[in-house]
């Protein structure tokens, strides 16, 4: 494979650590093969002490996938290539019995958390499901920093933040009991581990020799504290990361992870990849002179070999309605003229809501698009409650997955019947299926009741036998057994519903069998690990041999990173809406530079007047994203309505730093 200078310099940099700043298009997959590849066939380190770590599962499928063609599928299954969260749960596993719950624990997503908290917060009256989310993030900001209630009590005052650390506090009550574990535990659980017992942290250092780290810089504080615990001052590793794409804060993803690691390895090695191989120079030329209004602690400039290209269009909407038209006439003409296909178009925007009159009127003009939002495969309901069953069988004391499912297909189980259950529950202190199970429960129930928990004991019964018979027909018994189909028939009108709902269920079948039964290159899995799999893995979750469909593609700027189309349209730059208001300003700068970098041949930028908010029309103005452009690469339409004096209506604070850019201009 060939390597340009910096990329060879990257590959062969293998004695102490280093830091790849591999900008857009650079080739910073590309490093990380061929690194390890290099280790393996120079004899530097076994296959088994080389660990890679990713931020998607669809990352480490495609490192696996390009390194088993090369050194073949025997010696690509010893090296350990995951994500994050994969490899913390492979060092809880290994290490299980340092830990304070049993080896049967369940692994618990957002949808598990909100269930709990939509229980315990019924008491407070301003609790609904927008504040319930906000805590959840807190919980997760708190645990990626290392912050538990005993620390939190001084550091706040008010009444909902008290209120959210009592939560917190039975929140961690609650897991611990229940067996349960979330995301934000499998890091922090096997730093609290090495923490605790170092020569642990000893046996795993001399374990990983070589340590690899794709996407650095969206790493959050106790990631970072983990890579320390693994590797110290002297030791050999390779970071690969571009700051300018840190876009991920609102997920944990610190920025000062990049800053902190001269401090922490002085020795480091950090080397720069700014060829782009993707897009055009005109398009990086205005990249690069947007990011540099960021306080770059690292400067970067990407440049290319290709041609330079046409300018960059700057597109005017009378309002959003307007803007929409502009765009998709403006993607139809280029459609027809240069016969291309619609996927190599793609309309990113910072909200979602942005895309509604796109919608509309692509469907009236019949051209074919694709949303894409990322969205995780097992939060589909289908799924989630063929899910929960199979977690009820693992573990009967499970009370989330218990009362996700009693009466899903209906069962006749309402409110006043749970009520019982929980009275009973709390007298007892039992689990919810141990409590149906109780003989002296049935004193509060009619007959019909009693019959009906009983079925559903058998249920439970029948398909945990099967566990150990034929386990790779537990999905297709339970299914029958509930009358799942009926069930999901009777619930849509939708015909074209109950056929994608139909298809994921066949979907998840199909995947279940081929983990559970295993081939000559893997093992079978039990029926636990394959819960995990879908829990973890539900960003790589997709039909393989599904082509990419010959549609428009339709995303968020969050979305689109890591991506490339021929032609690029992002919609509605204007102040409030990107830069969001809300946010970090190098923050919001960094996500237009992904956005803009995604374009390989053709960008157009374009924004609104006016735009409809609150069932009003309100005044907009261009973001000052735009204004920071180079004028000799771009063409604004109606150019002189927006000369800076006309914007001047804007909150002073807003237009603070445009008013300084021009300033510096015109000087």
């Amino acid at each position: 494979m060939f390597l340009n200078k910096k990329q060879k310099l990257a590959v062969n940099c293998i004695s102490g650590p280093c830091l790849v700043l591999a900008g857009a298009g650079s080739g910073k997959t590309k490093i990380i093969i061929e690194k390890i590849i290099y280790l393996i066939n120079h004899g530097f380190y076994k296959t088994k002490n080389i660990f890679a770590l990713t931020f998607t599962n669809k990352a480490a499928k495609e490192i696996k996938k390009r390194i088993s063609k090369i050194l073949g599928y025997k010696k690509t299954k010893k090296i350990f290539i995951s994500t994050f969260h994969s490899f913390g749960m492979n060092i809880i596993k290994k290490e299980i019995k340092y830990f304070s719950f049993n080896k049967n624990f369940i692994l618990i997503n957002e949808y598990d958390q909100i269930s709990f908290f939509k229980k315990i917060t019924k008491k407070y009256k301003y609790f609904n499901k927008i504040i319930i989310k906000k805590l959840i993030l807190k919980i997760s900001y708190w645990k990626n920093n290392f912050l538990f209630p005993h620390n939190l009590k001084k550091k706040y005052k008010n009444n909902i933040d008290k209120n959210f650390i009592t939560l917190y506090k039975k929140y961690l009550l609650y897991t611990k009991k229940n067996n349960y574990l979330d995301f934000n535990d499998l890091i922090c659980l096997p730093l609290l581990l090495f923490k605790k017992y170092p020569k642990l942290k000893l046996k795993w250092r001399s374990k990983i020799k070589y340590l690899l780290i794709d996407e650095y810089q969206d790493t959050n504080f106790i990631q970072y504290k983990l890579i320390k615990f693994l590797k110290n001052i002297n030791s050999s590793f390779t970071l690969v990361g571009d700051h300018n794409q840190c876009i991920y804060s609102w997920r944990g993803a610190n920025f000062k992870n990049i800053i902190l690691l001269k401090k922490d390895y002085p020795n480091i090695k950090i080397i720069k990849m700014e060829r782009n191989y993707r897009s055009i120079g005109r398009i990086l030329n205005i990249a690069n002179i947007l990011i540099s209004n960021n306080k770059n602690i690292y400067i970067k400039k990407l440049f290319s070999k290709l041609h330079y290209g046409e300018k960059i269009n700057i597109c005017i909407g009378n309002n959003e309605i307007h803007e929409a038209e502009i765009i998709i006439k403006k993607i139809l003409f280029h459609y027809n003229f240069f016969n291309k296909n619609y996927k190599n178009y793609a309309v990113l925007y910072r909200n979602k809501y942005q895309i509604k009159e796109f919608i509309k009127q692509l469907n009236i003009k019949k051209i074919p698009y694709e949303i894409i939002n990322k969205k995780n495969f097992i939060i589909k309901k289908e799924i989630k409650y063929l899910l929960y069953y199979l977690k009820l069988l693992i573990n009967n004391d499970d009370d989330i997955s218990f009362l996700k499912i009693i009466n899903k297909p209906n069962r006749n189980i309402g409110l006043s019947t749970l009520q019982k259950i929980f009275f009973f529950q709390k007298k007892k202190k039992y689990s919810f299926f141990n409590c149906i199970r109780n003989k002296n429960i049935y004193k509060y129930f009619n007959k019909k009741k009693i019959l009906i928990f009983k079925k559903f004991i058998v249920l439970i019964k029948t398909l945990k036998n099967l566990i150990k018979k034929k386990p790779e027909n537990i999905l297709k018994k339970l299914i029958k057994k509930i009358k799942y189909k009926k069930w999901i028939i009777k619930k849509n009108n939708n015909i074209n519903k109950i056929n994608i709902i139909f298809k994921n269920i066949s979907l998840f079948k199909k995947i279940f069998k081929k983990k559970i039964l295993g081939n000559k290159k893997k093992k079978p899995m039990s029926l636990k690990d394959i819960i995990e799999y879908f829990i973890l893995n539900f960003d790589n979750i997709y039909n393989n041999n599904k082509k990419k469909k010959n549609k428009i593609q339709l995303m968020t700027l969050h979305s689109s990173k890591g991506l490339e189309f021929s032609y690029v349209y992002i919609i509605g730059i204007e102040e409030g809406i990107l830069p969001n208001k809300k946010n970090d300003i190098e923050e919001e700068r960094r996500l237009m530079y992904v956005g803009i970098t995604r374009a390989k041949n053709n960008l157009t930028l374009s924004f609104c007047k006016k735009r409809l908010f609150l069932g009003k029309y309100i005044n907009t103005y261009p973001s000052r994203f735009l204004l920071e452009l180079p004028k000799k690469d771009i063409i604004w339409k109606k150019k002189k309505e927006y000369k800076l004096k006309n914007i001047n209506k804007l909150n002073i604070k807003k237009i603070k730093n445009i008013i300084k850019l021009y300033k510096k201009k015109k000087k």
